[in-house]
């Protein structure tokens, strides 16, 4: 049965619906086979990719707080470092100022020591120059009076 009895660039008959039908099972086909699966993994790729930005952005917060955290924790071990310099600093000097009051006490002694030692020396010597001074004023005396002395 034909419709239109033209000739022209398309004609309306059996055919055509065929056709028309085999191209709407061939995009039912299309749609279930490519389509479909194409888009859902689209779909995929975007969700992965958003996660992927979100990661990004979330070791990005992380390496800022980190970064933060360090110049913390560096700011706090340069003060600690300077607290512990500065008394290293006040114990050396207290240890020096010691040792200096101590050498000198030492000092002193000895100086008192060497005296001590020098007023005996002394002492002994006039002792001894006392005695031969005695014997030396007798001979002495011997030899200008020309005669013996008791």
């Amino acid at each position: 049965m034909e419709i239109i009895s033209a000739t022209a660039l398309i004609s309306i008959n059996e055919t055509f619906f065929i056709q028309l039908i085999s191209f709407l099972v061939f995009l039912f086909i299309l749609n279930r086979v490519m389509i479909r699966p194409l888009i859902s993994t689209m779909d995929q790729r975007k969700e992965y990719l958003a996660d992927v930005k979100t990661d990004i952005e979330k070791a990005k917060s992380d390496l800022v707080n980190l970064n933060r955290e360090l110049d913390r924790q560096h700011s706090r071990v340069l003060k600690e470092a300077h607290a512990s310099i500065q008394k290293l600093d006040d114990e050396a000097d207290h240890r020096a100022s010691e040792l200096l009051e101590s050498t000198r006490l030492q000092i002193t002694q000895l100086r008192h020591e060497t005296e001590e030692k020098v007023r005996q020396q002394l002492k002994a010597a006039r002792a001894q120059l006392t005695g031969e001074v005695d014997a030396l004023t007798t001979i002495i005396m011997e030899k200008v009076l020309h005669r013996r002395l008791q």
